[in-house]
């Protein structure tokens, strides 16, 4: 019996070893299976997390794309990132068809931060790409101007995303408003009542910040900024083109295309003023303002308080009156220390010096300079303009001064020259003068009148007073004034002091107008053109500002500030399939 027992418990105890074996094989396949599925869920979860990451870090090449392409455009550069010589073309929807990254030409960039991220961007233009890209019935109409797509495409590591950017291109350089103020002073940037009539930009930089007594703007009584010509006087309307068209509201309008930005400083709204008009259809005219872009607020009897920035009554802008200033630091105060600029927005190196030129030392040594004797360019002294008093003859190329006669001809086209003749209130201007001292355009009673021919830019380091009518004339002839003004006539006066203008009587002037202090404005005098100044002093007379937008276009050669300053705000995007 023992031995049978002891066969038993032997065959027993196999038994469970082997049942063991099976369930520990159990487990470790179960164990198996589930480390299996484990790893496949951590290889699919980093799978999924690289492709995320790799679509995250394709977007940032879209946006560094977008922003390139802007940069490239602002600067007058045709927008192409990546790129070189492409040429849009379109399907049968008449729609761009992009390229990709193995398109001829193409070249792309690549993230500082990860260059695995590459990226291109193409910019095309509304104005000619054929297509009724706002959907106004009209092909490349009026309103597509300054429009702008970018396309942007990234890639990494295969994962690509597409952006379409919407774009408005605008020049805001100074000239392109009928007031530009720049700092001012402690209390205040414009001063008095005005009747604008176009574009005003103001940047209040020496305001003090939070103070409601502050008005960057103050307009009471019935002073106002409106979007287009209504009021100003025949005889000087005659002078000058016509106002752009836009389409508002299903109409084709004549406009300014006004906008009022105020970077710092509040706004002041007091007695019937106002900013735009309630817009009326069918008068042939645009009432509301494009736009306003005020940071501080509002303030005046016309503004009532709500325990921030006021809410203004009397504001009628097609964005409303809450927008805040959209330029950032893009537009400074030009002084006539900064650096010159060509046209395009180029600087100039001065070899002398190993830097480059400033605006005044440009002025004065290149476009002024005699290469026998480089002084002569200079008027040093005052200069007075009497349509009552003598003849006056200055050649800055020359250097041949004359008062109380004039030579028997013009001289040169390529000469700088003042030549007046109060007997037929003339004057005839060309190229570049300086002036070393003040500069006065006068005359009394009746004849106070000076009709000018010409193009020039006056440089004046004194004061400039301007009590005199300053009005275009073709070819010398008074009577001859259609159209005069600004493409084929037009003085431009710089005074790195003050500007005084209609101190004694009201007068029409017509020009492009910088104060490097003050420009002071005494009676009701009708200003054509544009005025450029730190500080504002208008006076109770209520005198009006006329902007003429193709003045921009058309200054004198020599004119401060006279290049573009392109900007381009984001109207709208999507994000594109593949």
């Amino acid at each position: 019996m023992l031995i049978k027992w002891t066969s038993y418990s032997k065959d027993y105890k196999r038994k469970e070893e082997g049942m063991a074996m099976i369930v520990a094989l159990i487990f470790v396949m179960v164990a198996i299976a589930l480390l299996s599925t484990l790893s496949v869920q951590i290889i699919n979860q980093s799978i999924q997390q690289n492709r995320y990451s790799d679509f995250r870090d394709a977007f940032w090449g879209v946006v560094s794309a977008v922003q390139e392409s802007k940069g490239s455009l602002e600067i007058g550069g045709n927008g192409l990132i990546g790129l070189t010589n492409w040429i849009p073309s379109y399907n049968a929807n008449n729609e761009p068809i992009l390229p990709s990254f193995n398109s001829p030409g193409v070249t792309p960039r690549t993230l500082s931060s990860d260059p695995s991220v590459r990226y291109f961007a193409v910019a095309i233009p509304w104005e000619n790409d054929n297509f009724d890209n706002n959907g106004d019935g009209v092909v490349d109409d009026i309103n597509e101007q300054d429009m702008v797509t970018i396309y942007a495409i990234a890639e990494k590591n295969g994962t690509t995303r597409r952006l379409e950017v919407i774009t408005d291109s605008n020049d805001v350089n100074v000239w392109r408003n009928a007031i530009f103020a720049g700092n001012g002073q402690i209390g205040n940037v414009i001063n008095g009542n005005v009747c604008i009539f176009g574009s005003v930009h103001i940047l209040g930089n020496n305001l003090l910040p939070g103070n409601p007594a502050i008005a960057a703007l103050d307009l009471s009584g019935t002073a106002l900024i409106h979007n287009n010509y209504i009021g100003i006087p025949t005889y000087l309307r005659q002078r000058i083109p016509a106002l752009p068209k836009t389409i508002f509201d299903g109409e084709t309008i004549d406009t300014l295309n006004a906008k009022l930005r105020v970077k710092r400083g509040l706004v002041g709204l007091s007695g019937n003023s106002e900013i735009g008009e309630p817009h009326v259809r069918g008068n042939g005219w645009k009432e509301t303002m494009d736009a306003t872009f005020v940071n501080d607020g509002w303030t005046g009897n016309q503004t009532i308080p709500d325990g921030g920035r006021g809410i203004p009554k009397n504001v009628y802008s097609d964005n409303g009156w809450n927008e805040l200033y959209d330029l950032g630091n893009r537009v400074n105060f030009p002084l006539l220390t900064d650096d010159w600029r060509e046209i395009d927005g180029s600087k100039i190196m001065n070899e002398n010096t190993g830097s480059w030129y400033s605006f005044q030392d440009y002025f004065s040594q290149v476009l002024l300079a005699d290469p026998v004797n480089p002084s002569d360019g200079v008027f040093n002294g005052n200069l007075v303009l009497n349509a009552r008093g003598n003849k006056v003859f200055w050649n800055a190329t020359t250097g041949t001064y004359l008062n109380g006669s004039l030579p028997a001809t013009l001289p040169p086209s390529d000469h700088d020259y003042i030549w007046f003749d109060p007997t037929t209130n003339v004057l005839r201007i060309n190229g570049q003068i300086r002036i070393n001292g003040n500069l006065t355009f006068t005359g009394g009673g009746n004849d106070r009148t000076i009709n000018y021919s010409g193009r020039a830019a006056i440089l004046a380091y004194g004061d400039v007073t301007i009590d005199s009518d300053l009005i275009t004339c073709n070819n010398g002839n008074p009577n001859n004034f259609i159209n005069s003004f600004p493409v084929n006539n037009i003085i431009g006066i710089m005074s790195s002091q003050t500007m005084y203008i209609g101190n004694t009587s009201q007068c029409d002037i017509m020009g492009a107008f910088y104060a490097q202090n003050t420009i002071k404005i005494s009676k009701q005098t009708d200003v054509i053109g544009t005025i450029v100044s730190n500080y504002f002093d208008m006076g109770s007379q209520v005198p009006s500002i006329y902007q003429v937008p193709a003045l921009a276009d058309n200054l004198p050669f020599g004119m401060i500030a006279n290049y573009p300053i392109t900007t381009l705000q984001q109207v709208g995007w999507r994000e594109l399939g593949l």
